[in-house]
């Protein structure tokens, strides 16, 4: 798979942080959230692309995120990322499009943020991204282990949602005969609340393979929409969106559709 599909920390990171704030800002269990220093979340998405070179794929990503108290001022907020996918022989490996396709696991993603506990409208976070060659195929991994820093930064209004998450990795260690990973991510999200529980969502996912042949950049453009809603007294989403790959290298898709939905549940308080 490409690099570009595995490495998505920036999705839950977002999506856990501000999803459900504008959405649902009378909920008690919303209320009951923002009161619990830990919680439990657990974000899935589903991305289906259509027109790449070499076939069109479908991509599970289950994304576990927990958070707990540092002391009084800090909390650590931990992210796993476990990919499954059912795709043909990816640019990457072998390198050939038209290869044949394959099903199964991906590398395995960790990341975390030391954040200091909310003040005021903006939430920021700092901390390191770690990828572990866990890949069940070599067309669905990098083979190789990376590290990198990565960033978060958040600004919640009324109905507004603003937010943008970066991170650089480079591999240390792994198979010889694989590419060196060396590669930016950034995401953004614009959400804004609409009536009855509905928003607006933009999320593009921009990426930069640096060690990349011939375009290195991919922006997709576009978003969706989706609702909060409450299961046993607990926030939960969902949102369908849509992309269009307005700048990126040949033989990546053209477009793709997400299906998303996350739930967070409270386990701590002050």
């Amino acid at each position: 798979m490409n690099s570009n599909r595995v490495f998505l920390l920036v999705a839950a990171c977002i999506a856990v942080s501000i999803i459900w704030r504008p959405a649902l800002a009378q909920s008690e269990a919303v209320k009951e959230l923002r009161e619990a220093r830990s919680f439990f979340a657990l974000p899935l998405e589903l991305d289906v692309d259509r027109g790449a070179a070499n076939g069109n794929a479908a991509i599970l990503r289950i994304m576990p995120l927990y958070t707990f108290p540092l002391g009084d001022s800090w909390k650590l907020v931990n992210l796993t990322i476990l990919t499954l996918a059912d795709a043909p022989g990816t640019p990457v490996y072998p390198g050939e499009p038209g290869a044949g396709k394959v099903s199964g696991a991906s590398d395995i993603l960790h990341a975390s943020f030391f954040t200091p506990e909310r003040s005021g409208h903006f939430i920021w976070g700092v901390g390191p991204i770690l990828s572990l060659p866990t890949a069940t195929d070599p067309a669905l991994g990098s083979e190789k282990w990376s590290l990198g820093p990565a960033f978060r930064l958040t600004y919640t209004a009324e109905k507004w949602n603003l937010g943008v998450v970066a991170g650089q990795r480079w591999s240390f260690a792994g198979t010889s005969n694989r590419d060196d990973v060396n590669q930016l991510v950034i995401r953004g999200a614009i959400r804004r609340s609409l009536p009855n529980n509905w928003y607006f969502v933009s999320a593009p996912l921009i990426v930069a393979n640096w060690n990349a042949e011939g375009e290195k950049w991919s922006v997709p453009l576009g978003g969706g929409f989706g609702r909060t809603f409450e299961v046993n007294g607990y926030p939960w989403a969902w949102s369908v969106q849509g992309y269009y790959n307005a700048i990126k290298p040949e033989a990546a898709p053209d477009w793709f559709a997400r299906f998303a939905i996350i739930a967070a549940i409270p386990f701590g308080k002050d």
